[in-house]
């Protein structure tokens, strides 16, 4: 793929490594038969291919990240099973790691967004939180709407 980022975007060692990766990607479309978000929305941004479209225009123009291209990266796994089939070595894994970095600092989420993914990440990684998270959930199943 053609890039065209600036020599000043380029001294920032991660978009230096991002271009690399970029560049690597010949659009054969490889990645779109092993990723389940595309077979399942079938929408082509949903595809790793997509979405690195929308990384490379989201860095080489230095833009925040919009609501359209923040759906598209949340909706990747990373499950990383492109990066198995991709015969050009794609490392997908640190593009859409970059592109997350760049959406946490230049995005704003929506409350309701930023409520829950503090919430997670309050309890998440705490096993004891954890542990009681699913209880309050089993305990409080009765009184959930169907």
């Amino acid at each position: 793929m053609q890039t065209n980022f600036t020599p000043e975007q380029l001294k920032d060692s991660a978009t230096a490594v991002s271009e690399q990766i970029l560049r690597k990607c010949v659009h054969c479309g490889f990645c779109t038969a092993t990723c389940p978000t595309f077979a399942l929305l079938g929408d082509e941004l949903d595809s790793p291919r997509g979405r690195i479209y929308l990384i490379k225009e989201m860095l080489e123009n230095d833009r925040p990240a919009d609501a359209k291209t923040v759906k598209h990266i949340d909706r990747c796994l990373s499950c990383l099973s492109c990066m198995t089939t991709c015969p050009s070595g794609v490392n997908y894994m640190h593009l859409v790691d970059h592109a997350r970095i760049h959406i946490e600092r230049t995005y704003k989420r929506p409350l309701q967004d930023r409520l829950l993914r503090s919430v997670l990440q309050a309890i998440l990684p705490k096993p004891g939180r954890f542990r009681l998270a699913i209880a309050a959930a089993f305990y409080g199943r009765p009184f959930a709407g169907s």
